[in-house]
């Protein structure tokens, strides 16, 4: 797999999900609330990450606590920090975002307190040139021109491609380095453009060296190539759009992903409207890149489930079909059989109701008894002292896997 590095921003996003879209000066109740890491580049790497690339973050991390969560996440997801500067001040970026549950619409109020990755700071990066693929995030545009055109002056056949969300100041310094350039609708749009294909072809009198790529929601999306060879590939959509945020930096990874596995340009721009197709029909970004030998085995992605919280499962344990639960706290899932000690019974009355009122601890529903959710053992209640049967469990790239035969753990009592 190829090594990516990846300049740009990451943030913490704080998502409610709405039934429908407040009006103004009004008050609505939140369906849901998520928090997660956020930013166009730390949303693209954490992809590909999960396709086994090996991911690097140039960018600025506050020393804060949402700062700390930010870096604890993306290593999590397997991004690499090491070229990230951490500082002690300043506030990590935030995006408030709010989510149309009725059409997976979303709008963003973003903050931020927090110095740009700069000139010196890239520079400082060592073995540049052993990059197999450098993007960039459209920002901070003077500084980012210099980088550019340092990282050309150093990389052979690398390429370095460029992703364009919004109009910023001093765009125009940038056109003349990257391999490719992936713009967005918005940008389009504010130019003034509603056609794809007119927008690319002005666009290739400014980066005539560039390969020019623009998705258009659901209409799919248009790549021109140096030569003005237009190529189209149609929207994938999902039976339901779940959540839309972060579609573009999905198909910016597929993209990438892609050419980097040798796909032709209308062969790339297929497979990264599939993976956004994809994305746009689940919440998070969990498990966009999963084997499809290893679904039987996988329970569910991490972030579908409440953090804390709780759901059960049917699984085939070698030809024998039995209930499990699934625990998660924080970034762990911890996996139980369905079966109380006391009288080896169900533990829940309700579906996926494994946890007590405050979601502290594991609860059987028949009796009240209580235990760790860590470990199963019983501390409250007439089993107290005996444990739950653990079942192996690991989180992989984002999803709850179970071990296939299922392997379970009696803890002695």
């Amino acid at each position: 797999m190829a090594r990516i590095l990846g300049t740009g921003i990451a943030t913490l996003d704080i998502i409610n999900t709405v039934d429908g879209y407040p009006a103004e000066d009004s008050e609505v109740r939140a369906l849901a609330q998520a928090v997660r890491v956020g930013g166009n580049t730390a949303n693209t790497l954490s992809v590909l990450a999960q396709a086994g690339h090996e991911c690097r973050l140039a960018g600025v991390l506050a020393g804060d606590m949402n700062g700390r969560r930010i870096a604890s996440e993306l290593e999590w997801r397997g991004v690499d920090l090491r070229h990230a500067r951490r500082v002690e001040h300043g506030a990590a970026p935030t995006s408030y975002i709010v989510l149309n549950q009725r059409n997976g619409s979303r709008s963003i109020v973003h903050y931020r307190d927090l110095a740009e990755f700069s000139i010196s700071d890239f520079m400082d990066i060592d073995a540049i040139e052993s990059c197999d693929w450098l993007h960039f995030e459209a920002r901070n545009c003077d500084d980012l021109a210099v980088m550019l055109a340092y990282a050309r002056s150093i990389v052979t056949d690398q390429p370095i491609s460029l992703e364009v969300e919004k109009e910023r100041a001093g765009l125009e310094a940038l056109w003349e380095y990257p391999d490719i350039i992936i713009f967005s609708r918005a940008f389009a749009r504010g130019r003034g453009f509603d056609l794809p294909a007119a927008f690319l072809h002005e666009a290739h009198l400014w980066a005539p060296q560039a390969m020019l790529v623009l998705p258009w929601g659901d209409q799919g999306a248009w790549a021109l190539t140096q030569k003005s060879e237009l190529h189209h590939s149609p929207a994938f959509p999902p039976a339901e759009v779940i959540d839309t945020l972060a579609a573009g930096d999905t198909f910016n990874a597929g993209l990438i992903h892609a050419m980097l596995s040798g796909r032709a340009l209308a062969d790339a721009l297929l497979d990264a409207c599939q993976l956004a197709g994809r994305k746009v029909g689940q919440s998070g970004l969990e498990g966009l890149f999963a084997a499809p030998a290893a679904q039987d085995n996988v329970l569910c992605p991490l972030s579908s489930l409440p953090n804390p919280g709780s759901r059960g499962f049917e699984v085939n344990d070698g030809g024998v079909i039995r209930a499990i639960f699934v625990v998660r706290q924080g970034l762990e899932a911890y996996g139980y059989l369905n079966n109380c000690p006391h009288l080896h019974a169900e533990l829940n009355v309700t579906a996926d109701a494994f946890l007590d009122e405050n979601r502290q601890h594991i609860r059987c529903a028949l009796h009240g008894a209580l235990f760790d959710i860590e470990d199963g053992r019983c501390f409250a209640g007439p089993c107290m002292g005996e444990s739950l049967t653990r079942v192996d469990l690991s989180v992989e790239r984002g999803l709850v896997v179970c071990a296939s035969p299922l392997t379970v753990h009696v803890k002695d009592s």
